[in-house]
């Protein structure tokens, strides 16, 4: 968001969803836990959608 506005856009989140770890996520936990983007105990995601727009 903060990327999107300092590029001269409007930015919002317009929905958000909280959704199963899928496939990709699964086969790098190791990686995730290793460098602290995820605990051993997490199982889901949140997906949002941005919609962005110039001004």
């Amino acid at each position: 968001m903060e990327r999107l506005t300092a590029a001269g856009l409007t930015a919002d989140v317009t929905t958000r969803a909280s959704v199963p770890w899928g496939p990709v996520l699964r086969s790098r936990r190791a990686w995730l836990e290793r460098w602290g983007l995820a605990r051993a105990a997490d199982e889901r995601e949140e997906l949002v959608v941005i919609r962005a727009r110039y001004v």
